[in-house]
């Protein structure tokens, strides 16, 4: 049974008039959520809101898109209603009238997730924000870095190339010059037909603590691979990764692919530090997976003897017999 007409010009003229009053009602009202998250992880959708003047809560409505999968109207009994939608699992336990918490991130989960909030008679003002998630598959493993020559001297060229593995978004590359970033050449989603992967056994990944001062270019025993400047920049927004992520039942095609960088440069005097140049390569999804792989390199030394120091220490010692010569005669006709 629809509503009177009568009745929604009244509540519209009631809108209106506290509207005019200076009745501010619902407002500030914000959204969290994660931009990123990695497959298998529990997702928290967050949602806040000011009521004044004693207006009260009508209802909370969370969507995906345009279709609805949660509500909670706090005159009804039970207060929460869950609508079904694939890759969507509603923790009802753990959720509540600012909050919705979700199971078992997959990739089906991801989209634009609403909130939707609207207070109570006689305004009925209803608010909504919006943000996108995204559901990460992580590689299974750290990048690989190659390069053309095992050493290099200066004013040789460097040519080098780096590889993380499939990964849905694919991760992007970073490259690093004794710590200092540098451009890259090159960057695409196809593996070169002479790459061959050799995985190590443990990924170098992480754990799901978060850490103040965690991030992935530094080495308790090491030196510093990338400048504070980059540094202080990016390492809030890397979290680590569990140790071991989630496996994904597919029930469609792989979409992952993997990410392929490469660089080019000649190798200066300045690119050695204390007779080493050190190349990281850094592979990142999202603010959730990181690893890094590294070369260093030795600086290529000339031979110690030049081929004229050979050449004069042999003339050196052919003059020296020949002046012996006359001093050896008298002696010789003395014995005769």
């Amino acid at each position: 049974m629809g509503v009177p007409v009568g009745s929604r010009i009244c509540v519209a003229f009631f809108a209106t008039a506290f509207w005019g009053m200076g009745v501010r009602g619902l407002h500030n009202l914000e959204i969290n959520v994660p931009p990123a998250v990695l497959v298998g992880e529990t997702v928290t959708l967050e949602c806040s809101w000011e009521l004044e003047d004693e207006e009260a809560l009508y209802s909370v409505k969370w969507y995906r898109g345009r279709e609805e999968f949660y509500r909670y109207i706090p005159k009804e009994l039970p207060h929460t209603r869950v609508f079904p939608l694939p890759g969507i699992e509603v923790d009802i336990s753990r959720s509540g009238a600012r909050r919705v918490v979700l199971q078992q991130a997959t990739p089906a989960l991801a989209g634009r997730f609403r909130c939707e909030v609207s207070a109570d008679a006689p305004t009925f003002h209803t608010e909504l924000r919006s943000a996108p998630l995204e559901v990460v598959e992580p590689p299974e493993w750290g990048p690989k870095l190659v390069s053309d020559r095992s050493w290099y001297g200066v004013g040789s060229s460097l040519q080098a190339t780096c590889a993380a593995p499939p990964s849905s978004p694919p991760a992007n590359l970073t490259f690093a010059l004794n710590g200092l970033q540098i451009d890259m050449d090159s960057f695409g989603n196809e593996l070169p037909d002479w790459f061959k992967w050799d995985p190590p056994p443990k990924p170098d990944t992480t754990t799901t603590e978060a850490v103040e001062d965690f991030n992935i270019f530094h080495d308790d025993s090491n030196m510093q691979y990338l400048d504070e400047s980059y540094v202080n920049v990016h390492k809030e927004e890397i979290r680590r990764p569990p140790k071991e992520t989630a496996k994904v039942e597919r029930t469609g095609p792989d979409t992952r692919l993997p990410s392929v960088g490469a660089v080019s440069f000649v190798v200066d005097g300045g690119a050695f530090v204390r007779g080493s140049l050190r190349l990281t390569c850094v592979a990142r999804v999202h603010n959730v997976w990181a690893a890094r792989a590294e070369l260093v390199f030795d600086m290529e030394q000339p031979e110690v003897a030049s081929v004229l120091g050979v050449r004069n220490h042999a003339i050196g010692a052919g003059c020296g017999a020949w002046l012996l010569l006359p001093s050896l005669v008298p002696l010789i006709y003395h014995n005769r």
